[in-house]
């Protein structure tokens, strides 16, 4: 079984200029979930796709390899799963199996942490599940992360062998949100 890590970084953010690289307390907010996938033993590659070739640069400089994601996979109205299924299936990530495990990090989830990822690991393996998402500490699912069986990225319907882990992260879309975590 093989784990790998898929951080969707897209260049056009509207709220906040370069979100995924915008400096947050010494580096690029992608820099922190890039760390903290890095620091996990069970996962054995870290993707980044993305249109922009210098959030690639950055990623690549901080030990992610690049996905170069197709413009038409890079504006507003592109569901995030659309492009997640473009990167598993690039040349670059190699043949996944059916159980294979799709970890999908966001870039501007910065408190995401290798503990919270291996808890969702665990009890993906441990009941085998096809989903693992991350919620706040009322159960409300968030964005920071969400674990994925390889066959289940291509389901056209709702998953019921899922589950979630709360880790209640906030996800940076503007200012006010990093000066939030900076308190």
């Amino acid at each position: 079984m093989r784990t790998i890590v898929i951080i969707p970084a897209r260049g056009g953010s509207k709220r906040l200029h370069k979100k995924n690289i915008y400096p947050f307390k010494g580096k690029p907010l992608i820099g922190y979930t890039i760390d903290a996938c890095k620091e996990c033993t069970f996962i054995d590659d870290i993707f980044v796709s993305s249109d922009d070739e210098e959030i690639l640069n950055i990623s690549a400089e901080l030990g992610a390899k690049s996905l170069l994601r197709p413009a038409n996979l890079a504006d507003d109205s592109t569901p995030k799963i659309v492009a997640i299924r473009q990167a598993a299936n690039a040349l670059e990530v190699g043949k996944l199996e059916r159980d294979d495990i799709v970890i999908v990090a966001q870039a501007n989830s910065p408190q995401i942490t290798s503990v919270q990822l291996k808890e969702a690991f665990d009890l993906m393996v441990q009941h085998n599940l096809w989903e693992v998402m991350s919620t706040d500490s009322n159960g409300v699912q968030n964005a920071a992360f969400r674990l994925v069986r390889y066959h289940a990225l291509f389901n056209e319907f709702l998953s019921a062998h899922c589950g979630f882990i709360i880790a209640p992260n906030v996800d940076v879309h503007t200012l006010e949100d990093l000066k939030k975590l900076e308190n």
